[in-house]
């Protein structure tokens, strides 16, 4: 698995791209049309699709589809989105570590790297995972832990 520089509307966007291209049922819905839609590039959204099978809103079994989760995320308001995105990422279980032990952010996301076998620049997966946890209201801008 491989993850670059992604953010949570990167994501947004290619989950409501699935739902809106999976709605012709003549079309298999996959990364190449994906990023044929989007306009963005390939790697983007490769990145962006990789994000979303691990936050599970997406399932790809040589097609992409919609999750319950996914579902959830295109019909969600701007908070509702960042409330999802929280739970999502709080089921990752270095996540609840960071959360829990008072961790080092960085050190937490090098165990989801070495966990999960993402590959990619460091810098760029950790710059995408201080994106999106700030965005689910997990840590604020300087990676501080945000309680509840």
């Amino acid at each position: 698995m491989r993850i670059g520089k992604i953010t949570a509307k990167a994501i947004i966007e290619c989950v409501k791209a699935i739902d809106y291209l999976s709605s012709d049922s003549k079309m298999l819905v996959t990364s190449e049309k994906i990023h044929e839609y989007l306009r963005m590039s390939f790697e983007y959204v490769n990145d962006a699709i990789e994000a979303a099978i691990i936050m599970q809103f997406i399932n790809n079994d040589n097609i992409l589809t919609l999750t319950s989760n996914g579902q959830k995320l295109i019909r969600s308001t701007p908070n509702q989105s960042r409330i999802l995105f929280r739970k999502q990422l709080l089921k990752l279980p270095h996540i609840n570590q960071l959360i829990s032990e008072g961790n080092n952010f960085e050190d937490a996301v090098r165990k989801i790297i070495v966990s999960y076998n993402i590959q990619g620049n460091e810098k760029e997966i950790l710059s995408s995972f201080r994106n999106l946890l700030m965005f689910a209201n997990i840590i604020g801008p300087e990676g501080a832990i945000k309680k509840e």
